[in-house]
């Protein structure tokens, strides 16, 4: 069998691109194998917040979190070892995070990123621990370690060992609230305590003035609240405080507001 120069060229040349495609497979493979056995080199960590929010998270915090369920430092693993998995969902499980993920960089820094849930209001029940709720009602642990100016809630409120599908329920409808008043820089301020009473309605008393708000059930509460806001720019900002010792929200679309008695006609 003969061959022309021509064939000889091309199986040349299919034989070197061959050998190309080898080598390049093996450097592959050989850079995957290097990557995973490479020495981790420290931990970053990232809160990934709104500037204008409380939480109460910070980096020490999580580092200590994070160490606390190794075996060892994160410098003694290699990028095969490391239980990326494993520390993403214990973060997220912690009731100070909404979501966290973790990864491994390419310099071999294991790579945090957590977002916090934000506090909108302390519960004291009439047993039990106080602790704060998030906007969706998650109940969060009280820590010592932080200061936050949030509405109290009192009265008919669960416990933070409660799994009932009603108190859960109730939660939720008082996280909801609270981020409501938090969303408003009137009310975030003038409001101080929320009660909710043995028949379920809600009750908000300020910081300033006699004044007790009455918000009844909480439908229509984005109306019901800023309703409330026009009454206090247009009517007590005239007569003054103390004028009033009861304003009800409870009637769709009108405000119901009783004098004081010592209050002149």
């Amino acid at each position: 069998m003969k061959f022309n120069n021509s064939a000889i060229r091309r199986i040349g040349v299919g034989s070197a691109a061959l050998l190309a495609w080898v080598c390049l497979g093996w450097l592959l493979v050989s850079a995957v194998h290097f990557q995973k056995d490479l020495q981790l080199n420290g931990l970053e960590i990232k809160i990934e917040s709104a500037e204008d929010k409380m939480h109460l998270l910070n980096d020490e915090m999580l580092a200590e979190l994070i160490h606390s369920h190794l075996t060892d430092s994160v410098h003694m693993y290699s990028v095969s070892d490391f239980p990326v998995r494993f520390i993403a969902d214990m973060l997220t499980e912690h009731p100070y995070i909404e979501s966290a993920v973790v990864y491994v960089g390419k310099s071999g820094r294991v790579r945090v990123h957590c977002e916090p849930r934000y506090p909108v209001a302390r519960v004291l029940p009439s047993r039990g621990s106080s602790y704060f709720i998030d906007g969706s009602g998650a109940i969060m642990p009280m820590t010592d370690q932080a200061t936050l100016r949030l509405p109290v809630v009192r009265g008919r409120v669960p416990a933070a060992t409660t799994d009932k599908v009603d108190d859960l329920v109730r939660l939720e409808a008082l996280g909801k609230l609270s981020s409501e008043l938090g969303e408003s820089d009137f009310l975030s301020v003038l409001i101080d305590q929320i009660m909710v009473t043995a028949l379920g309605d809600y009750k908000m008393i300020p910081s300033l003035g006699k004044e007790k708000i009455e918000l009844g059930q909480l439908d229509n509460m984005e109306e019901k609240l800023e309703n409330l806001e026009v009454f206090y720019e247009q009517v007590i900002a005239q007569v003054g405080w103390n004028v009033y010792e009861n304003i009800s929200l409870k009637y769709e679309g009108q405000i119901v507001a009783r004098r004081a008695e010592t209050s002149s006609p």
